[in-house]
């Protein structure tokens, strides 16, 4: 399926190879170049994901005001349009922090299948403990270090979802540290370099955006004010 993306990065892990004569560093290194090439796109992602939590009360405060609102009731259509409302006044699209992602995840999955199945790694020694590239890790060093970095870049991604979704979230370091212990070395180390780079780059976004500014909903006596001095209440309405 990703077999057009590949060849191509097949190519580049040889030519790496040629030049520092390791499959091992030559993995680290085009680990490097393709989370380099993605820069801008998971820099995109991350500062969606920010907007869209720095709107999180306000949603919240929408999301009260029709609580009580069965899903097929007619009313809670008001809801969707505050929030699209909403969405279109602080200039935030929900599925922007979404597509830059998916536009990575086919390069990560042709290079995860190309380190999987390379004849290349088969025997192919990195150093220290690992003595075969296309075997997993012995000693599960690896796999420990790639569910450590996911926890902590779990722990600084922008949350905007609800708690449940961010217990699941929270989930995903060990069970991709149950997947790696049977994985070839090459490839857990392909996601471990691949955390390092996205919490490397997290700091520097967050460095370069600053600190996260949180919009607070106003009290609905606020709102009704605000709007009766601009004539949209149906008070001010019938009065004048």
């Amino acid at each position: 399926m990703f077999g057009w993306l590949a060849v191509p990065l097949l190519g580049a892990l040889k030519w790496l190879h040629g030049i520092v004569g390791n499959w091992g560093w030559s993995i680290v290194l085009l680990t490097v170049l393709i989370n380099l090439a993605m820069f801008p796109l998971r820099h995109k992602s991350v500062v969606s994901m920010r907007r869209m939590q720095e709107l999180q009360p306000q949603l919240k405060a929408i999301q009260d005001r029709y609580a009580n609102l069965k899903v097929t009731d007619p009313a809670r259509q008001k809801m969707n349009t505050e929030v699209m409302n909403l969405y279109r006044e602080k200039g935030v699209n929900p599925a922007s922090g979404c597509i830059p992602m998916l536009l990575m995840m086919p390069v990560l999955f042709a290079f995860y299948q190309l380190l999987a199945n390379a004849i290349e790694l088969r025997g192919a020694s990195f150093g220290w403990w690992i003595h075969d590239l296309s075997q997993p890790d012995p000693f599960f060093v690896i796999p420990i270090l790639v569910s450590l970095t996911m926890f902590w870049q779990q722990k600084m991604t922008p949350t905007t979802g609800d708690p449940t979704q961010r217990q699941m979230m929270m989930l995903m370091p060990i069970v991709f540290g149950f997947i790696f212990l049977t994985t070839a070395a090459g490839t857990a180390l392909y996601w471990f370099v691949s955390n390092i780079w996205a919490i490397a780059q997290q700091y520097f976004t967050n460095w370069l955006i600053g600190p996260p500014v949180v919009h607070t909903a106003r009290p609905a006596a606020e709102r009704r004010l605000k709007n009766a001095g601009t004539g949209r209440t149906a008070g001010a309405e019938k009065h004048s």
